[in-house]
């Protein structure tokens, strides 16, 4: 696995955490609460990603909820909002990685971290998003 997968996985997985727990980004960025080592590599994309969905999160949630077809934003799986959040910070804001890139590694991911639907649901709802602002 190459080292942005995993700085994607750890963004989203801090992102989720944010979310369900009420954590500050601060102490969520500093990565105490995994139990191996991450790589420095990872960790500067990390939390490049991950403070970038907080510090933006109202633009977000709403191309977010402008994008999603016959679904209410509030009962989205909170994990596949946590890897919708930090891919589309990196769609808006992350000019250097094409979208494409972005949408494949969700993807991944959500097969990966989210349910047998996941990967088909992000798939439609960033697809929709790279159409509208690129």
């Amino acid at each position: 696995m190459g080292l942005r997968r995993k700085a994607r996985i750890l963004a989203f997985q801090t992102i989720y955490s944010w979310d369900m727990n009420g954590s500050s980004i601060e102490d969520l960025l500093d990565f105490n609460w995994k139990k191996e080592e991450i790589n420095n590599d990872v960790a500067n994309f990390a939390r490049l990603l991950a403070s970038g969905v907080v510090e933006n999160i109202d633009e977000i949630d709403r191309v977010i909820k402008k994008n999603i077809r016959n679904w209410e934003f509030e009962r989205l799986a909170k994990v596949d909002l946590a890897i919708l959040r930090t891919s589309v910070f990196e769609i808006l804001f992350q000019e250097d990685v094409p979208a494409g890139v972005t949408i494949n590694e969700a993807i991944e991911i959500a097969k990966s971290f989210g349910s047998d639907e996941s990967y088909k649901f992000i798939n439609g709802v960033l697809d929709n998003i790279r159409r509208t602002v690129n």
